[in-house]
């Protein structure tokens, strides 16, 4: 479980400030993966090994040229962030150029967020999705070149476990009070 601080400021006449403390948990965990293709028929490099906590397995598809790999995380969730490991034995490059998206179903996702260019060995992709994001399933998906595999070791999806709990300050700047 992480646990954020967040303290912003912002300055335009007025000092708003907003305090808030979430707690955040990882709801991808042994969920359902599905992959558009998969590198070998025996099932060496299944879904699952992209969500069981391992990041020294990988899941793998074939090569083709926009592959996605998507987790259903069996119910809707306010989703805050996401990551994605690459292998840590090689192969860095194969984890390029992702769109992320999170959708209520799979034939309506909206775009969390997006990498550009290469990770490396053993690289992690965060990706911040805006707020009061919402959705079952996130779907990573390589969107440049011409053939590319998807391998990623781990993908981590974190959502509040618990209400935001804050304050919200407002004083006026230069009122003299």
């Amino acid at each position: 479980m992480r646990r954020f601080f967040t303290l912003i400021f912002f300055c335009l006449g007025r000092a708003n400030v907003i305090l808030s403390n979430a707690d955040l948990k990882n709801v991808s965990y042994a969920k359902s993966v599905t992959l558009s293709s998969e590198y070998n028929t025996d099932r060496t490099y299944p879904g699952s090994k992209a969500v069981n906590g391992l990041l020294s397995d990988f899941a793998h598809t074939a090569h083709e040229k926009t592959p996605w790999l998507r987790i259903d995380l069996g119910a809707n969730n306010r989703i805050h962030e996401i990551e994605v490991f690459a292998r840590s034995d090689c192969c860095g490059n194969q984890l390029h150029d992702l769109d992320v998206r999170v959708g209520h179903t799979i034939n309506h996702l909206r775009l969390c967020g997006h990498f550009t260019g290469n990770t490396t060995v053993g690289g992690r992709i965060p990706v911040w999705c805006p707020q009061n994001t919402t959705g079952r399933y996130v779907q990573k998906q390589i969107v440049a070149g011409r053939s590319s595999v998807l391998s990623p070791a781990e993908g981590l999806v974190w959502v509040q476990s618990r209400a935001i709990t804050g304050l919200w300050k407002t004083s006026e700047a230069g009122s003299g009070a």
